[in-house]
């Protein structure tokens, strides 16, 4: 543990309702750990804790733990990504099985319907050719070979293909198409069981392969109950989710609830710090702001929906919970969760540093913590792949979101001046991690860097003053 350099909270600090602002980030949110350990250390209780995705997480757990990061900061220096959700692995061998078995069943299948012994000649009149086999093999190779080469060239030709087909569905009816589905499948079945029942050479497997494709298509497409079954069936498929999304909240929900449950889950709507929790509703498009006090504030409800934003109580610690469960669902990546029969996601693309929540609801200092530097981006390489792209997304979504947010600020709120009634908490270039690198030797470097920022940005905002010098034998630790 390293000193506090000789600085506490100025006792003379003017504000007396900060508000602390957690923004979100994933895997990097360990860094906001940090920060709250420096907060205990000084002895800075909110008044009220804006939390956002991850921020979120990191502000039920603080707040039910009474203050304490103890708990939360266990679970980022232990756990990897299969504890905390993101379960590559289970959705790889998920996948595979799925896939191994349906493969399986369906060569089981092919290898029926295909073979001389099971055919209609073989059974009805006791027929059957070995030559008529062999006929029969190479027609298959022959069919599969053709069908492999034009899989290639439409994978080399792919936009081109794209296109022709887009130009053909302009103006499609689907009705019409369903039904023409159903012909070639039911004209296909025909000549099929004919053919199997006169035992002729014919390519067997290739022609039931693509029967019993046809037929799952044509299944699928149709409105009735087997169609949405069936499309049931194929979404379920996706780990967990139905199709939502690659995984659930299953992970962060069970982390959350162990920690209120070893806590006091009254502080999360109750009396004391208020606590807010947003995320973005799927049916309205507006960020939902979970709030902690029972009493309807008219001029609160009023500024929040100028920003398309809309109030809605909690009244149990377990809605928090939920509402701290939605806020994290990245989308693409976690399904959405449903709060009080809505679906909810992750608000952190569209307001991930919502000051003029903390503003409206009677702040009169921000400490705002963000997990990406505030300072125009700087030119960078492309991104090498899909998560690597995603925090660049992020970062430069933050950065949009800050500097919106500073430009919309009321007259004399502003991160000049000392005591600066702003104080934003930021690592000074990106974070050494990215979205989904839940790794607790990377988290402890994270929590290091939140550590050594926090007491940085509050020493240059003005809101700590020097302490006594130290008594001989006397030892000032942080938290």
């Amino acid at each position: 543990m390293s000193t506090t350099g000789g600085h506490g909270l100025r006792a003379d600090l003017p504000y007396r309702r900060v508000a602390l602002v957690l923004s979100g980030g994933g895997a990097l949110g360990a860094y906001e750990v940090g920060v709250l350990r420096v907060l205990e250390t000084l002895r800075l209780v909110p008044s009220l804790i804006v939390g956002v995705s991850v921020g979120a997480i990191n502000a039920v757990s603080w707040l039910a733990a009474g203050y304490d990061a103890g708990p939360i900061e266990r679970v980022w220096r232990t756990a990897r990504g299969e504890a905390l959700g993101v379960q590559w692995v289970s959705l790889a061998l998920r996948v595979t099985g799925a896939l191994t078995t349906l493969v399986s069943l369906l060569e089981l299948l092919l290898t029926a319907m295909g073979s001389r012994e099971f055919s209609g000649a073989y059974w009805l009149w006791g027929r059957g050719s070995a030559q008529a086999d062999l006929l029969s093999i190479q027609l298959d190779l022959t069919l599969w070979t053709v069908l492999a080469l034009v899989g290639a060239l439409t994978a080399l030709y792919a936009r081109r293909v794209a296109g022709d087909l887009d130009r053909r569905a302009a103006g499609a009816d689907p009705e019409r198409l369903r039904r023409q589905l159903k012909i070639t499948v039911l004209v296909s079945a025909g000549v099929y069981l004919f053919i199997w029942a006169m035992g002729w050479p014919w390519p067997h497997r290739f022609h039931a392969s693509i029967l019993v494709l046809l037929s799952l298509a044509w299944v699928a497409s149709t409105p009735g109950r087997l169609g949405r079954w069936t499309r049931s069936v194929t979404l379920g498929l996706m780990p967990e989710t139905g199709g939502r999304g690659l995984w659930s909240g299953r992970a962060r929900r069970r982390i959350l609830q162990r920690i209120v449950a070893a806590g006091d889950g009254s502080r999360l709507a109750g009396p004391g710090t208020s606590l807010v929790v947003s995320a973005l509703a799927v049916d309205s498009g507006r960020i939902g702001h979970f709030v902690s006090w029972p009493e309807d504030d008219a001029a609160f409800a009023k500024r929040l929906e100028v920003e398309l934003g809309e109030v809605l109580h909690v009244n149990t610690a377990d809605e928090m919970v939920e509402a701290a469960v939605a806020s994290s669902a990245i989308p693409g990546l976690f399904q959405p969760e449903r709060v009080g029969g809505r679906d909810f996601v992750d608000a952190g693309g569209f307001s991930n540093q919502p000051l003029h929540v903390a503003i409206a609801q009677g702040a009169d200092a921000v400490l705002v913590v963000l997990l990406s530097p505030s300072e125009s981006p700087t030119e960078v390489p492309p991104p090498a792949d899909v998560v690597s792209l995603g925090g660049r997304l992020l970062e430069l979504a933050n950065w949009r979101d800050l500097q919106t947010e500073l430009r919309h600020l009321p007259e004399g709120w502003s991160r000049e001046g000392r005591p600066a009634r702003i104080c934003v908490v930021e690592p000074p270039s990106p974070l050494p991690a990215n979205l989904l690198a839940f790794d607790p030797e990377l988290a402890a470097e994270l929590i290091a860097l939140g550590r050594r920022d926090a007491w940085a940005s509050l020493r240059n905002a003005g809101w700590l003053t020097e302490l006594k010098p130290l008594e001989q034998g006397e030892t000032r630790l942080e938290g």
